[in-house]
């Protein structure tokens, strides 16, 4: 009779040895933790032994290209749905896999299982296709051969034209855009505005047309990317709304919106590319349509088990389209009727640009046109369902957004209450007591799980809010020691998780550990003043009217096209900050001593150290985009990806090429904190004036407050003082306190240079 160790040897035995290797087998305990990995499974999935012990969350969730493997694997463990022969794309180490899921349950000693069986059929489908593809290669290379001399003539022009397109085309542009914008807000002469005016259309006219060009060179060279995330079907259509409903009405056009009311509420695709492709169509629509209106639709089709396509249709009563001119509508750099459309402004690209966005998308494009009465374009688009509650009719949703600004005038404030977030990184931290600033909260921050512990032992909170990934002791692990613990304050705290894992399944998963509710970084300050009301007992809360400020003052927006230049946006930057420019230039000071960490990612690059390499540059990416440098964060993402999936070739050759616009962006935003420092802080005193004269009891009333956790009120006091003119070692002092403070969080720091001797 075989005992159950044996047993569970032999079970081992039989499954490290399934098919010699080629089957691969994981088994994963109901809570998601990896109990079991044969040789072949460690193989297909990149794992190891040392994986085995951890939770499925934190090995798969945070890896990229892997969704679709992770929905089937969550389905199984959560919703109890069993999949059989079901294929699925795997990225491992940079290159797609396609693998073959089946998965069932086993029960041992009471306790029951996943046993998820997988082969990777990449391989076969390669040797198998090899023959066929060699074969169509010679044809193609014979095809190839008869028209390229054809094909480099027509496209020398264009590529011509395409190599002399950079960013650097866009800095005198964003100069005169700026400058004339000065004119525009300081000139009251009416015909000199009028030539303002003409100046900032034909201007952005122009930037539009080198965005177009831009793109075109992206796309051909490979470097386009799709990213899909969550979203809401809603708000692409009314930001669409918003984008064409002025411009129709300039041309006295009507334009109506429509939508199955059906179409599920929330889908996981590329929202921004889909925006991008209607967009050019409707502006296509209303260019090209001298009277009558312009019609969008948007409906679905249910396509497999939580996919859809999502078709969207522009309709107009414009010029329409010859049937002889059909091939041309999707060339690069082509004009349709071109005698009688030669006043309309265009590169002849965004059909071109819409096709192959399509593409990387999976998508189609359906034209229908009558020449001299109208056009049709439909296009549908896979997505992937996250939400199926229905959306609602259009104006239903217009209204809404319409009734929600009128109520955005109410804010609240807490001063009793108490939060804690927990964050390795500086700046996410600043960002996340910044956005909450108004509502008069008590915030601790913490920068690793181990501190996170130590607080919730001493003090407690209303709510925690907590980063998922951290070094040494991530979120969930965290969470999970707070639940173990029995003596503390913070047994019935709500714990949320902030985090930039945005798969479907994700939420269920983070519910499944414990958390309580979910936000996705960066964090929208509107959806966190939310979340914190619906989460703070409700005698806490005190709504008021919010205030505003009735004063016009341009501040550093009315700079805005100085600095375009250097690849930052300070619109994009500033809405992350609530709006707050004293809160952005805090951002920014954070930001300009990240550049040291250059360095040390080299040295992690000469040494092949991946992992601490994809971790520093992951905390770039999201500290560029809080700070509105998108192209940074887009390269720095690529970087993240490539030292993820351990491409090191990668990094190492693109290395220059993120220094280059990292340095770029430091330079801009040196000036620009260099330039706002120079317009609002005072001179330290010099001869003849009077300084302001502060005594050891004075500092040390400052260091006693934050003995006392006062830090808000000890900030406070600081900034009053550097308000004041002051000896140059004593202002050198409080501004190291105050950035001790604002910057590092390091309140034992900031209370030494308090109480230091000397410093008058």
């Amino acid at each position: 009779m075989i005992n159950q160790s044996d047993s569970q040897d032999l079970y081992k035995e039989i499954v490290n040895n399934a098919l010699e290797g080629v089957m691969g087998i994981m088994v994963l305990s109901m809570n998601g933790k990896i109990t079991m990995l044969n040789p072949a499974a460690e193989r297909m999935l990149g794992l190891s032994d040392e994986d085995i012990g951890d939770t499925f969350i934190n090995v798969f969730l945070t890896r990229e290209g892997t969704d679709e493997f992770n929905e089937a694997i969550l389905a199984s463990i959560y919703e109890k749905e069993k999949v059989s022969n079901m294929p699925v794309n795997y990225m491992l180490a940079g290159e797609p896999r396609n693998l073959v899921l089946t998965t069932s349950y086993i029960t041992s000693d009471g306790e029951r299982s996943v046993v998820v069986v997988m082969d990777d059929v990449t391989e076969l489908t390669e040797l198998r296709d090899a023959r066929t593809a060699l074969e169509k290669i010679r044809k193609l290379n014979r095809e190839y051969e008869k028209a390229k001399d054809e094909a480099e003539r027509a496209n020398e022009a264009k590529s011509l034209f395409l190599s002399n397109m950079s960013h650097e085309i866009r800095t005198p542009i964003n100069a005169v855009l700026g400058m004339n914008e000065m004119i525009l807000r300081e000139c009251t002469d009416e015909q000199i505005l009028s030539y303002a005016e003409n100046i900032r259309s034909s201007g952005k006219t122009l930037l539009f047309l080198i965005n177009d060009i831009l793109d075109m060179s992206k796309i051909e060279s490979g470097k386009m990317e799709i990213i899909p995330v969550e979203y809401e079907p809603a708000g692409v259509m009314m930001d669409l709304w918003n984008v064409i409903f002025l411009r129709a009405q300039e041309k006295d056009l009507s334009v109506r919106f429509s939508l199955d009311e059906s179409l599920p509420k929330m889908l996981f695709g590329d929202d921004v590319r889909i925006k991008q492709i209607v967009t050019n169509l409707l502006t296509n629509a209303v260019k090209y349509t001298p009277q009558g209106g312009v019609e969008l639709h948007a409906a679905y089709e249910r396509r497999g088990e939580g996919q859809i396509l999502l078709i969207i249709s522009v309709k107009d009563t414009g010029m329409g389209i010859k049937k002889e001119d059909m091939g041309k509508l999707f060339e690069s750099f082509q004009r349709l009727d071109e005698e009688k459309n030669r006043n309309i402004e265009g590169t002849g690209l965004g059909m071109n640009i819409t096709m192959s966005l399509l593409k990387l998308m999976d998508g189609e494009m359906k034209v229908e046109s009558e020449y001299g009465k109208g056009s049709t374009f439909t296009v549908t688009i896979p997505q992937r369902i996250v939400c199926d509650e229905p959306t609602g009719d259009f104006e239903s949703i217009k209204n809404r957004q319409e009734q929600g600004r009128k109520a955005k005038g109410q804010i609240f404030e807490a001063p009793e209450a108490r939060v804690l977030v927990v964050d390795d990184n500086a700046m996410n931290l600043t960002v996340f007591t910044s956005l909450l600033k108004r509502t008069r909260m008590n915030i601790t921050t913490a920068s690793s799980g181990k501190d996170c512990l130590a607080l919730v032992k001493k003090e407690p909170y209303h709510i925690i809010f907590m980063d998922h990934m951290m070094p040494e002791m991530d979120g969930i692990e965290t969470l999970h020691e707070i639940q173990k613990m029995t003596d503390h304050p913070n047994k019935e705290t709500p714990v949320i998780v902030l985090t930039a894992n945005a798969v479907a399944g994700a939420r269920e998963a983070y519910l499944k550990e414990g958390f309580v509710d979910f936000l996705t970084k960066p964090i929208d300050g509107d959806v966190l003043e939310q979340t914190v009301e619906n989460y703070l007992p409700t005698d806490l809360v005190k709504h008021r009217e919010a205030v505003e400020n009735a004063s016009e003052k341009p501040g550093i927006l009315a700079k805005s096209g100085q600095f375009s230049g250097y690849g930052i946006s300070l619109e994009n930057g500033l809405s992350h900050a609530q709006n707050d420019e004293e809160t952005y230039l805090g951002l920014v000071r954070l930001f300009l001593k990240e550049k040291e960490k250059q360095e040390i990612m080299r040295g992690y690059i000469d040494t092949g150290n991946m992992k601490d390499y994809a971790i520093l540059v992951h905390g770039l990416k999201g500290n560029a985009r809080t700070l509105g440098a998108d192209a940074l964060a887009d390269i720095a993402f690529s970087h993240e990806k490539e030292s993820k999936a351990g491409n090191a070739d990668y990094v190492k050759t693109h290395f220059e090429e993120l220094l280059t616009l990292w340095n770029q962006v430091q330079e801009g935003f040196s000036a620009l904190y260099d330039a706002q420092c120079t317009d609002t802080e005072e001179a330290a005193c010099g001869e003849g004036q009077e300084c302001l004269q502060l005594t050891r009891d004075d500092l040390e009333e400052a260091a006693a407050l934050l003995d006392d956790f006062e830090t808000k009120e000890a900030i406070g006091r600081l900034k009053e003082w550097l308000k004041n003119p002051l000896a140059p070692k004593m202002r050198e002092r409080l501004k190291s306190a105050l950035e001790a403070l604002e910057d590092e969080f390091d309140e034992e720091k900031a209370i030494a240079l308090l109480r230091e001797e000397g410093g008058n």
